[in-house]
């Protein structure tokens, strides 16, 4: 991801804290999520979607609720989705762990 502009945050210590635990938890930097969450809650209204696709879309980012749950708030079918999601830069978060591909 190519910067445009750098952002010095001051934070308290606990959400320090709690943002490098979290950091660890989803191997990802903190930077990383505070792009996330800024993302999550600023960037949707650029898109023209109604209300209840925004915040479908924004608990998407956030982690709480799947992309199938996103599909049908959407209106669209996953693979649709996994297109449109591209299209619109926003992060896919597939998560698998190590050896989970055997399972498959």
């Amino acid at each position: 991801m190519a910067h445009e502009a750098t952002l010095h945050l001051k934070l308290d210590r606990a959400t320090a804290e709690n943002l490098k635990r979290i950091a660890q938890s989803r191997k990802k930097s903190r930077g990383q999520l505070v792009r996330e969450a800024i993302a999550a809650c600023y960037q949707t209204e650029d898109m023209d979607l109604p209300k209840k696709q925004e915040r479908a879309l924004a608990a998407y980012r956030g982690g709480f609720i799947s992309i199938g749950k996103l599909a049908r708030v959407m209106g669209m079918h996953v693979l649709e989705l996994r297109g449109w999601l591209h299209e619109h830069g926003v992060n896919q978060s597939n998560v698998y762990s190590d050896g989970e591909d055997l399972n498959a």
